[in-house]
């Protein structure tokens, strides 16, 4: 999920109790963290089962311990709904390292596979390797779940890692460091909660086995070139405009309804969240009555005192978010008070398409809508975008439903609601080119830290070894080899 809102002219980085005592980031230089990381790793210490379920139940309790204070330290620099931060950044995060606590000896065990005649009697097998020291860069804006998830799966894979917290977050990121240098085992992790831009920056400067990084486009961009130097294999959680498109035949009240929860969740601080509309000019004037409706079921008269509705993170991102109001007409909301951080959900009709409205990721409760007439109009109009991290669409028809899932690409898809897909951890999450590469949740994020080592077991016994395989080759021996292999004995 995205740290910052997306740009395109961005260019620099933004976004049990251990026996042992180690040095963190603050005080050690990269260079050292990173070489400790890799001697222990080298110990095999925590390739060991035993460990890696331990390290999960440590975790597991931290956050079972300590959830309270995790809640205030969300609202405190997010001032999210106590509903909210519970369901994303305390209940989802448990659910999923139970889930990763309850597999694990199935995920890990080593696969036996099926080996062809010319192998026998060897036997295939795929081996469940750790990818080593892994680096783990987290955002703010759900500054729990989109750190501790795959730290759960790095740990679940037997890797040791540094966490790299959002500092954007600060209560959140101080109070997380402070827990787990309490709970976990600081010999294979370092967690850091400071470092800004020149310490990512020197971060990307080392060799990683795999770097899982979560936040805008164009810092994804970053992080991928500096891999590249390293061939260091990437998970990028990015983040882009999603669009939802509502058809005629759609059911306008449900549309409404869910889109107002939808891009009011987190104050519409989310990377899944319906970024603009594209919407049958028959039903535009209905849509606006039902989103004014809801919107007062919801948040009552008076918005900005309601407790079910959460702050921008701060008074920079208050202030850009309140100068997109004249790139459009604004026919709902169009409040903002960079003091407090709020800014009211805002509808802006038509907005120009070459306006920062239309081109950056908005990452707030602002909603552009756009009209068309024929379903080919938003079909195309996503076809010539960058893929989307989710796409949604409103509409009865399944005929339509098909033509646009068949026509056009992004991470994920939803018909008739929205958010709910991110909390199934048995659908993969991530993007599709520019809003990202790989996925995880449940076992992928087993997978993701994982390499899938092949290995053949091949037998010591001379009379069962083949001589077909060895010179002098005969036509005879072609011929029976050809047949073996080429239809897959």
């Amino acid at each position: 999920m995205e740290s910052t809102p997306t740009t395109t002219t961005t260019t620099t980085v933004e976004g049990s109790s251990s026996t042992s005592s180690t040095a963190q980031p603050k005080q050690s230089s990269v260079k050292e963290i990173n070489e400790r990381l890799r001697r222990v790793f080298y110990t095999n210490k925590t390739r060991k089962i035993e460990w890696r379920f331990a390290q999960l139940k440590a975790l597991k309790k931290m956050m079972t311990e300590n959830k309270d204070d995790i809640a205030k330290a969300v609202k405190k620099d997010l001032g999210k709904p106590d509903f909210e931060v519970n369901q994303t950044e305390v209940v989802m995060v448990i659910a999923e390292i139970e889930e990763t606590i309850s597999n694990l000896e199935s995920w890990a065990k080593t696969e036996t596979v099926y080996s062809p005649l010319h192998f026998k009697p060897s036997s295939s097998h795929v081996l469940k390797d750790p990818l080593g020291v892994v680096l783990i860069m987290s955002p703010w804006n759900y500054p729990v779940n989109l750190a501790l998830i795959p730290f759960a799966g790095a740990i679940a894979a037997g890797n040791c890692a540094l966490l790299k917290l959002s500092r954007h977050s600060g209560n959140v990121a101080q109070l997380l460091h402070s827990l787990l240098i309490k709970y976990m085992d600081n010999e294979c992790f370092a967690f850091d909660s400071e470092g800004g831009a020149p310490y990512i920056t020197e971060l990307l400067e080392y060799k990683w086995d795999h770097i899982f990084f979560t936040g805008s486009v164009a810092v994804g961009r970053i992080v991928y070139q500096s891999a590249a130097k390293f061939l260091t294999t990437v998970t990028l959680e990015l983040g882009g405009k999603n669009p939802c498109i509502i058809h005629q035949d759609a059911n306008v009240k449900l549309a409404a309804k869910k889109l107002v929860w939808g891009k009011c969740w987190n104050a519409g601080q989310t990377c899944i969240g319906p970024d603009y509309l594209l919407m049958h000019k028959s039903i535009v004037e209905e849509f606006i009555e039902e989103f004014k409706v809801v919107l007062k079921e919801f948040f009552g008269d008076d918005i900005k005192q309601s407790k079910s509705y959460a702050r921008i993170i701060s008074k920079q991102h208050t202030e850009r978010l309140q100068k997109l109001f004249g790139n459009g007409k604004v026919v709902i909301g169009g409040e903002a008070d960079p003091e407090t951080k709020y800014v009211a959900p805002t509808v802006i009709m038509e907005p120009q398409l070459d306006s920062p409205l239309m081109q950056d990721e908005i990452f707030g409760p602002v909603l552009p809508i756009i009209t068309y007439e024929d379903i080919d109009e938003p079909i195309r109009f996503i076809q010539e975008r960058p893929n989307p991290l989710t796409l949604y669409l409103f509409s009865r028809d399944s005929s339509v439903q098909d033509r646009v899932l068949q026509s056009t690409q992004s991470g994920s898809a939803m018909l008739n609601d929205v958010l709910l897909h991110f909390t199934n951890p048995h659908l993969p999450f991530g993007g599709s080119g520019d809003s990202g590469i790989g996925a995880y949740h449940g076992r992928l994020t087993f997978d993701t830290f994982t390499h899938k080592r092949a290995l053949v077991k091949a037998s010591t016994k001379k009379w069962l070894d083949i001589p077909l395989k060895y010179p002098p080759y005969s036509e005879f021996a072609g011929t029976v080899a050809g047949k073996m292999i080429g239809s897959g004995w």
